[in-house]
């Protein structure tokens, strides 16, 4: 899930091995793995070990570096873009803005219903500089938004979250469990929060395995019949949709605390100076599994879900919703 970019924790400068940096006469296509190991920071100076994968995924190669790190003008643009819509919608509108709020440390999956305005207040970031820097990722042009999920045929959009998130998941899921447990018990006694981050990730994948099984054996097939049938069906409970995606509303929450309680206890995934190899993979294993999940729980809270309720609240508008 490596995207060639890695970004300094300090002043968020990213290092992307597709362009390599200029500045320092290094070449494109040089890994940050091969730097030297006396390589600083251009920006603020900042040795390697400052580092960490860089979760902006969403964004393909362009002349600089990620949008969210780009300078903004002192001058107010016409962004077109309203504060108050939510930051769920902005990125179920154009999927390239994802790499602005993560950057700012905006929620727009759990905490998408949440308008842009209010998030900026919440994270106490400037409005008017994420505005901007929205604006600029607006004219870049996208393969994540070469498919509109808000209008793509439902099946299609559940087969995309299955094969895009849910399988990935099935496969890495074990792979860093196993891999935190070694860092706890290697690196537990002069780190003991390395401990608390095995327990917490041993709990979320149990849940989120768990969670994906209940997806594909029960919602995601109902609302498939919903797209399809004339007669709106209804579970074995008697009831609609509404209960359900509730319930994975909810675990969705829950996850999304348990990577927040994470990247707290690992100071946002910053690798101490001690730190061995083993250890800086498994946090950067994590940083990268908290990006696919922003993404993947967006796809389900802002786009799919809503769209099975349109269904169902007003199957006469089923037509474009389908």
């Amino acid at each position: 899930m490596a995207n060639g970019k890695t970004i300094c924790t300090l002043c968020n400068y990213v290092y992307d091995e597709k362009l390599g940096e200029p500045r320092q006469n290094i070449l494109s296509a040089v890994s940050f793995e091969d730097l030297a190991e006396d390589w600083r920071c251009p920006e603020c100076n900042s040795a390697k070990d400052m580092f960490q994968p860089c979760s902006c995924v969403s964004l393909p190669l362009y002349k600089q570096t990620c949008v969210a790190h780009l300078a903004v003008t002192s001058e107010k643009q016409n962004t077109g873009i309203d504060p108050k819509t939510s930051v769920g919608q902005l990125v179920a509108e154009r999927s390239g803005r994802a790499c602005v709020l993560e950057a700012h440390g905006i929620d727009y999956c759990c905490g998408g219903k949440f308008s842009l305005e209010e998030a900026c207040r919440q994270r106490g970031v400037s409005l008017d500089e994420v505005m901007n820097q929205l604006a600029q990722a607006d004219q870049l042009k996208s393969d994540v938004d070469s498919i509109d999920w808000r209008t793509a045929n439902l099946r299609d959009l559940i087969e995309h979250i299955v094969s895009r998130y849910h399988e990935p998941l099935k496969r890495e899921l074990p792979r860093i469990a196993a891999l935190a447990d070694k860092v706890a018990r290697v690196h537990g006694a002069r780190h003991p929060e390395m401990i608390e981050v095995r327990n917490v990730f041993v709990r979320f994948k149990t849940q989120l395995e768990l969670h994906m099984q209940k997806e594909e054996a029960v919602l995601f097939p109902f609302i498939e019949r919903m797209a399809s049938e004339d007669v709106m069906p209804t579970l074995v409970c008697g009831s609609g949709v509404e209960h359900p995606i509730a319930v994975m509303t909810q675990e969705h929450d829950e996850a999304g605390e348990a990577l927040g309680s994470m990247r707290q206890l690992t100071r946002d995934f910053a690798a101490p100076a001690d730190a061995c190899n083993s250890f800086k993979a498994l946090l950067a294993d994590l940083a990268e599994i908290e990006s696919e999940m922003h993404q993947h729980v967006h796809r389900e809270n802002s786009i799919l879900f809503p769209r099975a309720l349109a269904l169902q609240c007003k199957d006469s508008v089923g037509v474009t919703a389908r």
